[in-house]
């Protein structure tokens, strides 16, 4: 999936555990959940357009990467303050794909970052853990340009609801009804 997906996911797992009593391990939980959210999410991309190689020639994917951008922009201004630390944990992974693009285009080396352990990592994971395993078996549309509609769907639909959200008043808690 996507950074906006990536974002979304990391601000829901962390209003999940907004437990201002238990502070520490509402931020571990966030952590953990936030950083497994993202190996779930990427095995869901084949379902998604998601070509492994950038295509600078199509304007569906250049269009496509450069609404992601700005998206990414506004989703990380809207929510960056609140929910940093799901935010962090669910885009983590992506540094594999900084650590090794950054070598192939400024010609450096950092031998021990030539694969992406982050995502192997959760590629284990995922791969074996019995309720996982069949994500493997989900068709592939990573090349369909038609298959950017399910991800801009769900994007569209759990950011507004976030953003309506968070325009309504909170209720009052139990604590201050008493």
């Amino acid at each position: 999936m996507q950074a906006p997906t990536h974002i979304l996911a990391g601000v829901l797992i962390q209003k999940a555990f907004n437990w201002k009593e238990h502070r520490r391990l509402a931020l571990g939980l966030t952590a953990v959940c936030a950083f497994l959210s993202h190996g779930l999410l990427d095995k869901l991309a084949n379902l998604t357009y998601h070509p492994a190689n950038p295509d600078f020639h199509s304007l569906i994917w250049v269009s496509y990467h450069a609404a992601l951008v700005l998206v990414t922009i506004l989703f990380l201004y809207w929510w960056w303050k609140p929910f940093k630390w799901g935010i962090i944990f669910a885009s983590l992974p992506d540094l594999d794909w900084v650590f090794i693009h950054a070598q192939e285009i400024f010609h450096f080396s950092i031998p021990f970052y030539r694969h992406p352990h982050l995502h192997n990592l959760l590629g284990r994971i995922f791969n074996h853990l019995p309720p996982f395993a069949w994500l493997s078996r989900l068709p592939n549309y990573r090349h369909e340009a038609w298959a950017i509609l399910p991800e801009v769907a769900l994007v569209t639909l759990v950011a507004v609801t976030l953003r309506l959200r968070a325009r309504q008043p909170e209720p009052p808690s139990m604590a201050e009804a008493k």
